[in-house]
């Protein structure tokens, strides 16, 4: 091991901006899609086994899209008059084709409360781990979840041609990611991790006004949630957002990730935002990992290094999404081994 793992007061200490020291690795060893069939699984361990994990991942059992992944034939994100297609691109997949049947949608909306054993893995891994930091975490929060049931397309025009059925379906979302953070809260968990890819390459996928006036209120409730039970609320957000993280500041996001190379300007973010929110920096996963070369890559977490550190903490690390199948194997090596010898 080239350092011990973090405990969890190291980890604290930097989300909090407290104190130096190491930088936290998390989703560092995110295998993309292909990259285990590419290389085997004893390959990718044998370049990665003695970095350390800092943070501990825990899921809890999530409704699943279309077929319950519990007794309850309700717990799916589908309802018995969807129709869909997987034929179709998942962005284009459409639940909930008609908003006159939104009403009976919600009526089998999927409901935590009504499940049992959803978090005990959770549990299990905060029994197991007691002074480590452990991040409770799920895929799809608000504006992934409205496509995944709408369809990107119709969601969009759902913003414009039907707010206020919009804003009904945004109020069940966050009734059942409510009931997520306390059932995380009560397994003992130190953070939430979720997703939601707002940008695109170049700006939001809306407008700012758009997010503001749909989305922002329900991430405010839902971070206040996480905050009054202890816990830190982290989001995963793809491409250009540097118009609305003004907005997550205010409402107490404590980190952000992965601050997209090529979408975001990295210097002016972290001199806008440093000291204010926590940055888990993503690693250029598009370009430099898989097409540069092994020192460029140490060049590369160096110089992420130098613009987001602080004397008091608030960097992190990881990959800014899955790493591609092409990535050389010695690029991943040098991206793991140069992050974990990193001092904030």
């Amino acid at each position: 091991m080239l350092r011990l793992p973090l405990a969890k007061d190291q980890v604290n200490d930097c989300i909090n901006r407290r104190h130096g020291g190491s930088v936290p690795l998390v989703f560092h060893k995110w295998w993309g899609e292909g990259l285990e069939e590419r290389y085997g699984s004893q390959a990718l361990d044998d370049i990665s086994s003695d970095i350390p994990d800092d943070i501990i991942l825990a899921s809890y059992t999530a409704p699943g899209l279309s077929t319950s992944t519990t007794a309850d034939p309700n717990y799916r994100w589908s309802y018995s008059q969807s129709s869909q297609s997987h034929s179709k691109a998942k962005d284009a997949a459409v639940l909930l084709p008609n908003w006159d049947d939104l009403q009976p949608y919600l009526a089998e909306f999927p409901d935590p409360d009504l499940q049992s054993g959803l978090f005990d893995e959770a549990a299990q891994v905060r029994a197991a781990h007691p002074d480590r930091y452990v991040l409770g975490h799920w895929w799809y929060c608000f504006y992934e979840r409205l496509w995944s049931i709408r369809g990107m397309e119709n969601v969009l025009m759902d913003l414009v041609l039907h707010p206020d059925e919009l804003k009904q379906l945004c109020d069940s979302i966050l009734e059942h990611h409510l009931k997520v953070v306390r059932g995380f809260a009560a397994a003992g968990v130190d953070g939430i991790f979720v997703s939601d890819d707002l940008g695109a390459q170049n700006t939001l996928m809306m407008s700012p006004s758009m997010f503001r006036e749909f989305l922002k209120p329900l991430y405010r409730t839902l971070i206040q949630e996480a905050h009054n039970h202890g816990m830190h609320f982290w989001l995963h957000s793809c491409g250009n957002i540097s118009s609305i993280l003004e907005d997550f500041v205010e409402i107490g996001l404590d980190v952000i990730h992965p601050i997209q190379i090529g979408t975001m300007d990295l210097p002016a973010t972290a001199a806008q935002f440093g000291g204010r929110i926590s940055f888990l920096v993503g690693f250029d996963v598009q370009h430099l990992l898989p097409e540069g070369t092994a020192e460029e890559v140490r060049a590369g977490v160096h110089q992420i290094h130098d613009i987001f550190a602080r004397p008091e903490g608030g960097l992190l690390l990881a990959a800014g999404n899955g790493i591609l199948p092409g990535t050389p194997l010695a690029n991943i090596r040098a991206f793991l081994e140069t992050a974990a010898i990193l001092e904030r």
